[in-house]
């Protein structure tokens, strides 16, 4: 007897898992094939792919990352928002101050020159003396201070534009999270419908070992009654073909325990803790049909980076406004207060004197300030202007990029849909020709071994590409989901 190819079954089936390999590349882990049976239990918690989603949400990296940067952004905005609250400058002192002796002055006769009375400093009194400190120099203390107010009064909108580049700013970092959520959306549904084909995967193998089994008994029978049906090579050959399998599954497993923890990431489970699904049978989800102008149109409101660029454009153009303004001045009004007292000072009798250690002033002024450096302004300006014309075009390049990712990834999804369909008509008739080519062998009529493992080789290969297939299918609504900015898999109907 000549098998129809040594290994077809878990040839067949390493195809397919081959994809689970590649998608699942990003989700490695060390949990152990054994822990999945005992994540299906009643005693643990069964998580639908919403729960995992929420979970994942809520305690991920990624949306810490995205979240920091949107306060970072609002904490722009709130800067930019209150601009306009008038500032304040304090300035304080509290120095070690030695003596200060004011310069007194007497008349000493007519001045012969001017006719007037000469003025001259008061006997006892050392210029030259006064400077140094000695011992018998007496040493007290200097509180100074002085404070500035600034209120804004005209900028000819530069406060404004700040507001409007930093509102947009913060429209970014929002749409940041979205983009981020969306994609840890993306990366938990890959790992789910993983594991959801792992399952179903290994079942195919166990079916197929089990009918194996069932094959080999019947040789062994014949073989002990001599019979003559079948020779010790056939059995020698169905052996191989066990042991091929039971690679197969042992592939299969490994693949499993990934996406297992990939979903134990997702969910925030602990090692050893364990978890369940809701349901580990793989079906394809349920998407409402719509046209291809129709997704597209939902992406340019939906996709968060699309969003992200029409706000960096707008912050752009802001920014482009507070250059211009730049050119004319600020006019604020301006408060000052000035105190000092020093214990070791002597206070002059003169209101007009300018003394450094005891006085009391205050005062408020209208003032403007402008900058009259033009080649700096003209620069930043011109900067600014081509930064708004680099944006506009790349947003630009964003929406045709999207749009050519709608149309390509839409195909992608009704070409998957319509191979489900097809996928399971094949699966039906590749068990059906099982189950036939089964029972006749079982009968002893007149069905070969060979027969029935091609059945079995050609019901595995269909039953595992229709798997592949929903699980393509699902992430190809995923990734469409993730370029329009909107969850497209819906319940289905209760009449479905």
């Amino acid at each position: 007897m000549k098998l129809s190819q040594p290994g077809a079954v878990p040839r067949a089936f390493l195809a397919v898992v081959a994809t689970l390999v590649a998608v699942l590349a990003a989700w490695t882990g060390a949990a152990s094939a054994d822990e999945v049976p005992g994540a299906g239990t009643d005693e643990v918690p069964r998580l639908s792919l919403e729960d995992f989603l929420r979970r994942a949400e809520s305690d991920n990296p990624v949306m810490g990352i995205a979240r920091a940067t949107l306060a970072d952004y609002a904490a722009k905005f709130d800067r930019a928002y209150y601009a306009w609250i008038p500032s304040i400058k304090l300035d304080a002192v509290l120095a070690p101050l030695p003596e200060r002796r004011l310069l007194r002055e007497c008349i000493s006769g007519i001045d012969p020159a001017s006719g007037l009375p000469a003025v001259i400093p008061c006997p006892g009194q050392d210029i030259e003396d006064d400077e140094q400190i000695t011992a018998d120099t007496q040493i007290g203390i200097l509180v100074k201070s002085s404070a500035r107010v600034t209120f804004p009064i005209y900028t000819f909108g530069k406060v404004e534009a700040g507001q409007r580049a930093a509102r947009a700013g913060l429209e970014i970092g929002e749409a940041g999270v979205d983009i981020a959520r969306s994609g840890l959306a993306f990366e938990v549904k890959r790992a789910y419908f993983g594991a959801q084909l792992t399952h179903g995967a290994l079942e195919v193998l166990r079916d197929g070992r089990s009918r194996l089994a069932d094959v080999k008994s019947t040789i062994e029978k014949e073989l002990a009654k001599e019979s003559g049906r079948f020779t010790s090579n056939d059995l020698r050959e169905l052996v191989l073909e066990e042991v091929e399998l039971a690679v197969g599954m042992l592939q299969t497993e490994a693949l499993q325990s990934v996406a297992w923890e990939a979903l134990r990431l997702a969910g925030g489970f602990e090692s050893r803790q364990a978890f369940g699904l809701d349901t580990l049978e793989l079906a394809p989800v349920h998407v409402e049909p719509r046209s291809v102008d129709a997704y597209i149109e939902l992406a340019s409101v939906s996709r968060p980076d699309l969003r992200a660029a029409e706000a960096a454009v707008r912050a752009r153009d802001s920014l482009v406004d507070l250059a211009r303004a730049e050119f004319l001045p600020d006019v604020a009004l301006v408060g000052g207060f000035g105190f000092a007292k020093g214990t070791t000072a002597e206070d002059s009798p003169d209101p007009f004197a300018n003394d450094n250690y005891n006085y009391l002033s205050w005062g408020v002024v209208l003032g403007a300030e402008v900058s009259l450096d033009f080649a700096v302004l003209v620069g930043k300006l011109g900067e600014a202007q081509a930064a708004l014309q680099k944006q506009r075009a790349q947003r630009d390049g964003l929406r045709l990029k999207v749009r050519l990712e709608v149309v390509e990834r839409a195909a992608e999804m009704e070409r998957r849909r319509q191979e489900v369909d097809l996928r399971e008509l094949a699966m039906r008739a590749g068990k059906a020709l099982l189950v036939s080519k089964t029972l006749n062998f079982g009968a002893g009529l007149d069905t070969s071994a060979e027969e029935v493992l091609t059945a079995l080789v050609k019901y595995s290969k269909a039953r595992l590409k229709y798997d592949q297939t929903i699980y393509e299918f699902n992430l190809a609504t995923a990734r469409l989901s993730r370029t329009v900015g909107v969850e497209l898999a819906v319940p289905a109907p209760d009449d479905e």
